[in-house]
């Protein structure tokens, strides 16, 4: 088991977390060429870069920095991290004028034009997915891209529901920052990285189809993570994100970390739009 009190090291985690992602394997340019390839036999299948954003907090240590989306999308009410759809000519453009300033760099102020150990178009397409997160980070909760320290990426993630992949880069937010939420966000929310070693925040969930909005009745069970919301109900951390944050924790514990056995479960209903068109 990971010693939590490791979390709570303002100066010394973000240095392990860029010494493991560096050492671990991402297979970004594999995966971009699968849905290039799928895509050209008429597959349509989306790329999207997203955020895990690290932050310090004096009474817990390091927590995530995640959004609660609104009633103004599909997924209403899921967690995610900061992120959506590469939008390819505006990311490309972005990534081109990151190499050229240097706008973001490590945490350990190196420049991201080179990987060590790493090939020239794996980087590239890290530092494209980066560039694609932080550009919605900025759009959907205020943070400027001048204000983060890249730390790496993890492995891919394809989405069951959509024909989708997520390519995850992660990012220590330097200083604090007034959030400037658009509609798409309902509110931020702070989950401390200590919370996913307490076995009693975990939950099975089972997630329905509403059999009111779908031509047959289905669901399934999958773990997650279930916090109070501070007004007598609760957040519920699922899917995509819960198993990107808990891989990153895999990660980062060299394997030590692994999901508890819930003792209790929840359920969640999807509505027929769920599984919409994103935005």
């Amino acid at each position: 088991m990971m010693n939590v009190t490791l979390f709570q090291q303002k100066e010394w985690f973000p240095s392990l977390v860029l010494d493991k992602l560096n050492s671990t394997l991402v297979d970004f340019q594999e995966k971009h060429n699968q849905i290039e390839r799928s895509n050209q036999d008429g597959i349509r299948h989306l790329k999207a870069g997203v955020v895990v954003l690290l932050h310090y907090q004096n009474h817990c240590g390091y927590a995530f920095q995640l959004i609660k989306r609104s009633a103004n999308v599909a997924q209403a009410g899921d967690i995610s991290c900061p992120g959506g759809m590469l939008e390819i000519s505006t990311d490309h453009m972005l990534e081109h004028i990151l190499l050229k300033t240097d706008m973001v760099r490590f945490v350990n102020d190196k420049s991201l034009r080179r990987f060590p150990g790493t090939d020239e178009q794996t980087a590239f397409l890290i530092r494209l997915f980066l560039m694609n997160a932080l550009r919605e980070a900025w759009e959907e909760i205020g943070l400027s891209p001048l204000n983060v320290g890249f730390l790496g990426a993890l492995p891919s993630y394809s989405l069951t529901l959509f024909s989708r992949t997520i390519f995850p880069v992660v990012a220590l937010v330097k200083e604090p920052y007034t959030p400037c939420l658009s509609d798409e966000v309902e509110k931020m929310l702070d989950i401390p990285i200590s919370s996913f070693f307490e076995p009693s925040n975990y939950a099975m969930l089972e997630v329905c189809v509403d059999p009111k909005n779908s031509d047959s009745s289905a669901s399934w069970h999958t773990p997650c993570l279930v916090l109070p919301d501070g007004n007598g109900a609760d957040d519920v951390l699922w899917g995509a994100t819960f198993n990107i944050l808990t891989n990153f924790l895999k990660i980062i514990a060299s394997d030590a970390f692994s999901v508890p056995s819930p003792r209790r479960s929840v359920q969640k209903i999807l509505n027929r739009n769920y599984a919409g068109r994103p935005r």
